[in-house]
């Protein structure tokens, strides 16, 4: 049970990390499981509030500092995945600076997966294993009551007064979820989340001019074991009532107009019947309510499919991974690629958009393996299946694997192996180095040179970075309006089409202030291409994607320096080359007169403008991601 606190004349403040390392404010996944601990607190008379760093611009630590002066609150929570545990850090370490009395929680898969590691390493006084609902609201009673000790709350871990590290009994699965209360909207900002969305944020945003996509689950657990994966939640697959579902659909259609549901089931048709049921309440809902979904392929046949389209789903999530059943196997995915093939025939007959991914890399993967799920790629390009690598992260058979193969006994050799994972996904296949640059250089060059592109037709300003653009889909040949894109980074970037929700590639010249520039970027490149000019490049792509662009656009054409902002960087190798500080100085002793290469990267207007604040031409500065082969002509 959960237990009503005794007092509640101290706060609790909860800070959601910034996702994106950038001041700016983007489009992020909202943090369902932080929303619902906050939820719990409050149903249980705490006082909570929220900073959610994703919705402010500027400096983290500024902006902790204007939340928390004045000694306001005595206890920060947060948490989140391992890919964000030094965000999570970072925030822990600002509420230090600021008022080192303030009691500090962390929770998540990253303290999850490595308590002992992640709490020596983050430092936060407590931190949450799994499921935290009912745990953050024992231990916060606990707390409120004077008791440092918490030893007789399950699922936490602290360290004693004699300085040892204590684990509880682990917490057993929440087995009715419906006794959980719903996530915590208001003190999130929900509003904020559902009005910043715009059609070209994410690849299931699409359907609506203004989307206003509310993330649910239904269900949570997987009992399946795949080799990458991690559940912080457990194995043990538990469900809602589909009339709590339900209730929750409806309140938040009713409060907060939502407009589309983005289900996170990590396994929705687990009961055919339940989806079912679920389908069918949401047809009668409205007939304006559209959802995404995530589904096994093993799952889906032609009348599952057909349910569900018309139940308003136009968008399905598969993680295919590969199509080499050796690979399929060893990954433990308990599927072949008979059933991949199928699924993806299905669904698009369907009428159902696909969200594909496939990742390189297992420990069977070999040359051969990966050129097969290569091919197959090539085969359906038109589907536009993402393709990245595989990434070991804690807590899954493969990192644990990984850890003992690679004999990382000691914390800091670790974290080193878990940032590789995040930014760089290591060699951890059957093939030799060179042939993994190889595959990652022919993965690259794919994506590139996809041609399979909609035809635009026209665009028009409508507001100052809002557009209304046409296009001709190339798969069921309608013209197809979109309204309300903010384009927020060049480059060729995905679409989906709204009649049959199948996806096509789409020039950033369709954005007339891209077409501006463009023209000038051209002259630059071609200047570049005549290889008389003394050529930097900017280190921000793995070697062998940027390999794989200079053979598509730099061929014959010499580096001669690479520049990076960050100074750690220094000394580094990258494509054979020392690596220069970006600096006034380096640029005026050495490359004075030289051309910047930008390759493709969120980050090119940052690289831009810092490049031009130390005295850089912008004439003598090109970016890549407007050189994309297969633009369509503009003719409107």
């Amino acid at each position: 049970m959960l237990r009503s606190a005794k007092s509640n004349s101290s706060e609790i403040l909860i800070i959601v990390p910034r996702y994106f390392s950038s001041r700016e404010k983007s489009y992020y996944e909202f943090p369902l499981g932080l929303a619902y601990i906050s939820a719990c607190l409050k149903q249980n008379n705490y006082k909570v509030d929220v900073l959610n760093l994703n919705h402010y611009e500027g400096i983290q630590d500024e902006l902790i500092s204007s939340k928390i002066i004045g000694g306001k609150y005595k206890y920060v929570l947060t948490g989140g995945l391992s890919a964000h545990y030094r965000q999570i850090k970072g925030i822990v370490e600002s509420v230090r600076k600021l008022n080192s009395g303030i009691i500090t929680v962390v929770g998540g898969g990253a303290v999850t997966a490595m308590p002992e590691v992640m709490y020596n390493y983050i430092k936060p006084d407590y931190i949450v294993l799994g499921e935290g609902e009912i745990t953050i609201v024992e231990l916060m009673h606990e707390l409120f009551n004077g008791n440092k000790k918490c030893n007789n709350v399950e699922g936490i871990g602290f360290r004693d007064a004699s300085g040892q590290f204590i684990l509880t009994t682990p917490r057993l699965p929440v087995i009715d979820l419906d006794q959980l209360p719903w996530p915590d909207l208001e003190g999130f900002e929900i509003e904020n989340y559902l009005a910043m969305q715009k059609p070209n944020d994410s690849l299931y945003l699409y359907i609506n001019d203004k989307p206003r996509f509310y993330p649910i689950i239904s269900s949570r657990g997987c009992p399946y074991n795949c080799s990458f994966c991690y559940h912080p939640l457990g194995r043990k697959y538990r469900s809602r009532s589909v009339d709590d579902f339900i209730k929750e659909v409806e309140y938040v259609i009713n409060t907060y107009k939502v407009n589309n549901l983005a289900i996170f089931d990590e396994l929705l048709s687990n009961d055919r019947n339940r989806l079912y049921e679920i389908c069918t309440r949401l047809k009668n809902l409205s007939n304006d309510l559209h959802w995404m979904c995530q589904l096994r392929v093993d799952s889906v046949d032609e009348e599952m499919l057909k349910v569900m389209k018309d139940a308003g789903c136009f968008i399905i999530s598969y993680g295919f991974e590969s199509v080499s059943d050796v690979v399929l196997k060893s990954m433990k995915k308990k599927v072949n690629k008979a059933q991949i093939e199928k699924a993806m025939k299905l669904t698009r007959e369907a009428g159902i958009g696909i969200q594909g991914y496939f990742i390189f890399g297992d420990t069977a993967e070999t040359a051969e393996t990966a050129n097969e799920t290569l091919q197959f790629w090539n085969n359906y390009k038109d589907y536009h299946i993402t393709m990245g690598y595989v990434r070991p992260y804690p807590g899954s058979i493969l990192w644990n694997k990984e850890v003992e193969s690679r004999r990382l006994s000691t914390p800091q050799e670790q974290l080193a192996f878990l940032d590789q994972c995040i930014y760089d996904p290591p060699n951890i296949s059957r093939m030799n180095d060179k042939e993994w640059f190889e595959l990652k250089k022919e993965v690259q060059k794919a994506i590139i040179m996809n041609n399979n592109y909609g035809e635009f037709i026209s665009s028009r300003r409508n507001g100052n970075n809002n557009y209304m653009i046409t296009v001709r889909c190339p798969h069921c040949s309608e013209d197809v309006i979109y309204d309300n894109y903010e384009q927020r980074i060049l480059g060729v970037f995905k679409m989906s089409c709204r009649k049959c929700n199948q996806s096509m590639n789409m020039t950033p010249l369709v954005f007339d202030h891209v077409r501006d520039q463009y023209s000038k970027n051209q002259k630059v490149y071609m200047k570049i291409k005549e290889n008389n000019v003394q050529v930097v490049v900017t280190p921000c792509m793995n070697p062998a994607e940027f390999q794989a662009m200079a053979e598509i656009y730099l061929t014959g054409v010499k580096i001669h320096y690479v520049m990076d902002i960050d100074e750690s960087k220094t000394g580094n190798k990258y494509l054979g080359i020392d690596v220069l500080q970006r600096t006034k100085e380096n640029i005026e002793s050495k490359c004075k007169e030289s051309f910047f290469i930008i390759p493709l990267t969120r980050y090119a207007n940052k690289i831009i403008n810092h490049l031009l604040t130390l005295g850089v031409d912008i004439n003598h500065i090109c970016r890549l991601d407007e050189i994309m082969p297969g633009y369509l002509s503009i003719t409107n």
